[in-house]
């Protein structure tokens, strides 16, 4: 009976092993093989933080990515990455293997999404659309701008100026994670900012003892006068030699910042208006840029072309006519505008 005994015992033992050894090798079998085989489109699965493995696997089979829960938690548990895995929303497709996928959530390669900032646009309109694309509100970034050690941080001078951090948000199109926060955001855009200023640029601007603020301040005004790449350079002469010589830039997009609730048409009383960043009323530079200037812009501030025009007209299409002295000025404006 003993006998008999163990030997059952010892059947159900083998069998036992036998069993889990089939189980595992199931469990191993579908980590490189892809829920669907094919090349099907990705879909978004979004993992939240704090997230277990269990429930992530369940996540990922509901969504169609991973064929089996149960295959895909064993496999994050059998390399140790039960705890590693990174929230965030992922671009996950079934053609993928479960180890594919793991690698992902792993790494963190998240969707990043895309918001862009045309040059031009000042800070109220950049606060805009980041609060449109879903990267925290307006609110948000003018807490953080007001901060003074964000602002020493990065190097923005406030003195007078109307908006801080205005004529410093780079225009370009930046890609973000979903959720990521103001202070990340401001930092990829300063990183941005501060590439822009090359070592030869830094080392012109060193040597004309011109600052950034003051750079950018003058790049934001050329950005506004001209869209055409082959006038910025000319339009920045422009204000150079009037600067040098003494002269009032008299700039009308200065007029259009300093005028509140601007309607489309400046008026002699806005000509008129005493604000410092009316360049009718006040000499030199205003305190601060009036928009976020592009790299053309920056590069004409610090390199302007070698010309002695001193004025220069609109004539309607887009480009401009210069001019050296008032009486050639003179003629082309009653050309221009009769």
């Amino acid at each position: 009976m003993r006998r008999a005994i163990r030997r059952y015992a010892l059947l159900g033992t083998v069998s036992a092993l036998l069993l889990g050894a089939a189980a595992v090798g199931w469990l191993r079998a579908g980590w490189d093989r892809p829920a669907v085989p094919g090349d099907w489109p990705a879909v978004t699965v979004e993992i939240p933080a704090g997230a277990s493995l269990r429930a992530t696997s369940a996540r990922l089979e509901r969504s169609g990515v991973v064929a089996s829960a149960l295959q895909f938690e064993w496999l994050g548990r059998s390399g140790g990455e039960a705890g590693r895995i990174q929230p965030g929303e992922y671009a996950l497709s079934p053609s993928m293997t479960p180890r594919q996928v793991l690698r992902k959530l792993v790494t963190g390669e998240v969707v990043l999404h895309p918001v862009t900032f045309p040059e031009g646009l000042t800070v109220a309109e950049t606060l805009a659309r980041l609060e449109a694309a879903g990267f925290g509100t307006a609110a948000d970034y003018r807490r953080l701008f007001a901060d003074p050690e964000v602002q020493a941080a990065y190097g923005v001078e406030t003195a007078g100026v109307r908006e801080p951090f205005e004529g410093y948000l780079f225009p370009d199109t930046y890609r973000f994670a979903r959720g990521t926060p103001p202070d990340q955001v401001l930092a990829a855009v300063m990183r941005r900012l501060d590439a822009v200023f090359t070592p030869d640029r830094r080392a012109r601007m060193a040597a004309t003892g011109w600052s950034r603020h003051r750079v950018l301040t003058l790049a934001s005004l050329i950005e506004k006068e001209t869209a055409r790449p082959e006038e910025r350079p000319r339009v920045s002469a422009v204000f150079h030699n009037r600067l040098a010589a003494g002269m009032r830039l008299q700039s009308d997009p200065t007029v259009i910042y300093a005028t509140p609730g601007f309607d489309g048409d400046i008026r002699a009383r806005d000509l008129r208006r005493d604000d410092p960043y009316n360049t009718y009323r006040r000499a030199g530079l205003p305190p601060g840029p009036i928009a976020n200037p592009g790299e053309a812009s920056i590069a004409a501030a610090i390199d302007p072309a070698d010309d002695d025009a001193l004025y220069f007209v609109a004539r309607g299409d887009g480009t401009h006519v210069f001019s050296e002295t008032a009486a050639a000025h003179n003629r082309a404006v009653r050309r221009l505008r009769p």
